[in-house]
């Protein structure tokens, strides 16, 4: 039973982390998707290239943010699948 408990923490710290970091990846990807949509109107209008390395660089940011935030997705995913692997193989204890 002792074992348990740590697990349990973990997978739950786990799936937290997943939806967490989810919801802001899922922020981001909007953002992302509102930069590029600026950037492809500047670049279709024939702006200067200041506003282009301006707009690219907007963009860059959020593509850069929606990585790291899928990467902390992915890790948390990883963490509780880890906890539930060890919550479904641990031995129980034989009652003599």
């Amino acid at each position: 039973m002792l074992r348990f408990i740590p697990l349990a923490i973990v997978f739950l710290l786990g799936s937290v982390g997943v939806v967490a970091f989810g919801f802001y990846a899922l922020i981001d990807w909007v953002a992302l998707e509102q930069s590029y949509a600026n950037f492809a109107a500047l670049a279709g209008s024939g702006s200067s290239l200041n506003a282009l390395f301006a707009a690219e660089a907007q963009q860059n940011i959020h593509r850069l943010n929606l990585f790291a935030e899928g990467v902390w997705v992915l890790q948390s995913a990883t963490l509780a699948a880890i906890a539930l692997h060890g919550l479904c193989t641990v031995p129980r204890r034989r009652r003599n």
